[in-house]
């Protein structure tokens, strides 16, 4: 088994990931500047720090694998505190990576890199899942610019780096929207496993959703690294909880976001 890196290992998506990966037989680093929840235990070690601290990246590195890079602004917000975190802190990871010589990374792109795609309904499967990027936020745009990072650095330095659009990430779906852009912490943790398993350098962009019945993604960028997700959103839920989810703007893959004030962090 693998030694994984969890950047932004105390956040939502980091937190659920622990307990499938050290179940999975990984042992774990996190880093993050809040100690993470629940505590560190066995086969976990935890280094205080952001990916904008270099001497943490370089702390926490020995001995790892590979990288699962979930670090930076999970939404809009100001174009400078974006920059800073989701495109300068990637470019940091990835330049660690390479100088200690971790080969592996998966690093959280997302649905907002092509956020401005209109979603067609009629259409399943429709939209692969390294589709050029539509993004439809400055947050859309840093995560383009992420997957652009990674192609740079599997292209330089023979890494394999794959870019997860990720969707909404749950442990339920929680919208209307989400019965097609679901993303399940088990699936996500396949992903993961996915990128331990790759042998050959490439960077590969590819969709991070649950196979959602319906849903636009098309799954063969993914099927390529032997990425195959199994979830359904549908069937996660009964027919008289799927009725009373909350509607979402729906006309552009990205939802709401794509009509959200550029620049604006929501309230």
């Amino acid at each position: 088994m693998a030694t994984l890196l969890i950047t932004g290992a105390t956040g939502r998506i980091g937190t659920a990931l622990r307990p499938r990966l050290l179940a999975a037989g990984h042992d774990l680093v996190l880093l993050d500047e809040r100690p993470p929840e629940p505590p560190v235990g066995d086969r976990e070690r935890f280094v205080p720090g952001s990916v904008n601290d270099r001497s943490a990246l370089e702390t926490a590195l020995p001995g790892v694998d590979t990288i699962v890079h979930l670090a930076g602004i999970p939404t809009e917000d100001e174009w400078d505190a974006l920059l800073d975190a989701n495109v300068t802190g990637t470019k940091n990871v990835l330049e660690a990576a390479a100088a200690n010589g971790v080969l592996r990374v998966v690093q959280a792109s997302s649905i907002h890199a092509v956020g401005r795609v209109p979603e067609r309904p009629d259409a399943p499967g429709s939209v692969p899942g390294d589709r050029i990027p539509r993004p439809d936020s400055y947050y859309g745009v840093t995560k383009a610019a992420m997957e652009l990072l990674g192609s740079l650095f599997a292209d330089r330095f023979e890494m394999s780096i794959v870019s997860a659009r990720i969707g909404a990430f749950g442990d339920r779906p929680n919208s209307a929207r989400a019965l097609l852009m679901w993303t399940s912490p088990d699936d996500l943790a396949r992903l993961v496993q996915a990128t331990v398993e790759l042998t050959e350098p490439g960077h590969h962009v590819v969709w991070a959703v649950s196979r959602n019945t319906g849903a636009p993604a098309d799954f063969t960028a993914g099927e390529r690294i032997g990425f195959r997700p199994v979830d359904d959103a549908s069937a996660v839920l009964d027919a008289e909880e799927r009725d009373e989810l909350p509607p979402e703007d729906a006309e552009f893959l990205g939802g709401g976001l794509a009509r959200q004030p550029l620049g604006r962090a929501r309230d």
